[in-house]
C-alpha cells in the first residue's frame, strides 16, 4: 500500500509575511502636481488599467503618495470599494484609501488576492456594519490566513487567475454586443425628426408613416394586485416593476404568482405593457410585449393592443428607444412617484414603416437578444463557478 503524505496548511497573519503601506493625496491646490506622467491609482481603479488623474515628479515628492509595482496587491480600505483587492495592472502612484501589499518570497499573490476577494463579505461584515467605519492596515495586516506550500499556492492562484480571464473575456464580448445593440437602436429608428431611419434593411426604401398611437392601438389597463399579493405557487403574474428591473423585449417566462382574484385580467398574448408609475420618467418609459398567453396583468400596467398595421415587437421597441421614448418621458407627470396613464400614451407620435420592414426590425432585435442572453448565462455560470471553487480550495 502506497501513503501519500499531505502536508498540513500553515495560519499566518497577513502582516507576517508581507510588507504593506497606504499612500496619499497631493494638494489639490496645487495645480503643478497633477498632470504629469505618472498613473495615480484610487480605489475605484484597483481593477483598472488606466486611471483618470496623472501625478508630476513634484506631486508625489511632496505628498505621501506612494509608488506601486504590476503586480502588487491593491486593497481598497474605505468608501464605495471597501474590500475590493486586486492585483496592480500597471505601475503608479497611490492614495491614503489603498493598501499596498507585497508578499514575501514563498506567499503568492494571486492566492492571497483570491483568499482576500473570498473573505470580502466576511470582512464587510465585522468591520463595516451598516457601512459605517473604514478598514485600516492595521485591521488588514491581523487577518489570519491558512497557507499551503508554495508550489500549490501557485497552482491555485494560476487557476483562478485562468479563470478569471475567462470571466473577462465574455464579459467583453457582452459589453460589445450589448454596445452594438444600442448602436443599431440608435440608427435603426429616425431621430431628430428625420422621417427615416440611418440604417435599413435590403429593399425597403419608402418614407415612414406618421400617427397618433391612439388611431393605432386599443388601450386597457391591469387590475388590482401588488407585490403582498405573491406568493409562492399559484397563477403567473406580471407587476410593473418587472419592467424596469428585469427588462424583456418579450416576455415569455416569470417567477412572481399570486392566487387569482375575480375579474383579473389575463393576457391572450402580443399586448404590448407599459408601467403606470415608478421613481422615474425613464424608468416607465419602456414597453415589453407580453409573449405568451395566461399572465395575469396586475395593477399599474398600461396595456396596448396593436391594430392590424403594427407589429407587437417593433412598437415594443420603437417606444422604449429613441424620439418616441423621449415623448414618452415628458409627458410623464409626478416627483416622488412618477406617473404615465394610457391618456398620455394615445398622444405618443408613432413613426413606422411598412409592416414587412416592422417585422424584420423585430426579428433583428429578437435574435440579438438571445444572442446577449446566451452570453449573458454563460457569464453567470462562470462567476457561479468560481464561487463554488473559492468555497472550496481554501480553509
Amino acid at each position: 500500500m502506497i501513503y501519500i503524505a499531505i502536508q498540513a496548511w500553515e495560519q499566518r497573519k497577513l502582516g507576517e509575511l508581507a510588507n504593506s503601506y497606504s499612500g496619499g493625496t497631493p494638494s489639490l491646490g496645487k495645480t503643478e502636481y497633477y498632470g504629469g506622467n505618472i498613473p495615480f491609482i484610487r480605489s475605484a481603479e484597483i481593477n483598472s488599467n488606466s486611471t483618470e488623474l496623472f501625478l508630476t515628479k513634484d506631486g508625489l515628492k511632496n505628498s505621501s503618495a506612494k509608488m506601486v509595482s504590476v503586480g502588487d496587491i491593491l486593497y481598497a480600505l474605505y468608501g464605495a470599494t471597501s474590500g475590493e483587492v486586486g492585483l496592480s495592472k500597471i505601475n503608479g502612484a497611490i492614495n491614503q484609501a489603498i493598501l499596498a501589499i507585497q508578499p514575501q518570497e514563498g506567499y503568492n499573490s494571486q492566492f492571497i488576492m483570491q483568499w482576500l476577494r473570498l473573505q470580502k463579505q466576511k470582512i464587510i461584515d465585522k468591520y463595516l456594519q451598516g457601512g459605517q467605519g473604514n478598514l485600516s492596515g492595521a485591521i488588514v495586516k491581523d487577518f489570519d490566513i491558512e497557507f499551503p506550500i508554495y508550489e500549490e499556492q501557485k497552482k491555485i492562484g494560476n487557476f483562478f487567475k485562468q479563470l478569471d480571464n475567462t470571466i473577462a473575456l465574455h464579459q467583453r464580448k457582452l459589453d460589445a454586443l450589448k454596445q452594438m445593440k444600442k448602436g443599431f437602436l440608435q440608427q435603426m429608428f429616425p431621430e431628430n425628426g428625420g422621417k427615416s431611419p440611418r440604417v435599413r434593411f435590403a429593399d425597403f426604401q419608402e418614407e415612414w408613416d406618421q400617427r397618433k398611437l391612439e388611431v393605432l392601438a386599443v388601450f386597457s389597463k391591469g387590475r388590482g394586485y401588488t407585490k403582498s399579493d405573491l406568493v409562492e405557487k399559484g397563477s403567473p403574474i406580471i407587476l410593473y416593476g418587472h419592467l424596469y428591473t428585469k427588462y424583456e423585449i418579450i416576455i415569455n417566462q416569470v417567477n412572481t404568482f399570486v392566487t387569482m382574484k375575480d375579474k383579473s385580467v389575463i393576457s391572450k398574448g402580443n399586448e404590448v405593457i407599459v408601467p403606470s408609475s415608478g421613481e422615474t420618467a425613464k424608468d416607465i418609459s419602456r414597453a415589453s410585449v407580453i409573449g405568451t398567453k395566461g399572465f395575469i396583468l396586475g395593477g399599474d400596467l398600461n396595456i396596448i393592443k396593436p391594430k392590424r398595421e403594427i407589429n407587437s415587437i417593433f412598437l415594443a421597441l420603437t417606444i422604449s428607444n429613441g424620439i418616441q421614448q423621449k415623448e414618452m418621458i415628458k409627458r410623464a407627470q409626478g416627483k416622488s412617484i412618477v406617473h404615465l396613464n394610457n391618456s398620455d400614451l394615445k398622444q405618443v407620435k408613432l413613426f413606422y414603416p411598412s409592416l414587412g420592414e416592422q417585422q424584420q426590425i423585430g426579428d433583428f432585435f429578437i435574435q440579438l437578444e438571445r444572442i446577449i442572453t446566451l452570453y449573458q448565462n454563460k457569464l453567470d455560470q462562470l462567476n457561479t463557478l468560481k464561487r463554488a471553487y473559492l468555497k472550496n480550495m481554501f480553509i
